[in-house]
């Protein structure tokens, strides 16, 4: 088997960077997955407070640098809606994840087949 990445296989070499790409994405994902979770729970929070807040209680919200006095259950809807489109997002961004582990795990199968000097990467 090579040892360097001049000796190998020009296709071995461009699965290598694919692969290197991929766990990139991943990571990246995996960051964007980690913000929008800390997001939802900060809304998860809030959502709490306000259904916890008696109907007689003045509610708040920040709008840019302006804090503005809203209606408890316009600001409740507002919130709720954006707890659907951060969990929407996590999803997709989960499913992505599965996409792209799953192709890197059938780029290394067929990276291994031709490094063992098979041609497992010609099938298909």
């Amino acid at each position: 088997m090579p040892q360097n990445p001049q000796d190998m296989p020009p296709e071995a070499q461009q699965m290598i960077g694919e692969l290197q790409q991929q766990q990139q994405q991943l990571q990246q994902m995996e960051q964007q997955k980690a913000e929008m979770k800390a997001q939802k729970s900060q809304i998860d929070q809030a959502v709490k407070a306000l259904k916890e807040a008696s109907d007689d209680d003045e509610v708040f919200k920040v709008a840019g640098p302006a804090v503005i006095k809203t209606d408890k259950e316009d600001f409740l809807e507002e919130l709720e809606e954006k707890q659907e489109s951060i969990e929407v997002k996590i999803e997709s961004l989960e499913k992505k994840e599965e996409d792209i582990e799953k192709e890197a795990q059938e780029k290394q199968k067929e990276l291994r087949g031709l490094m063992s000097g098979g041609n497992s990467g010609e099938a298909g």
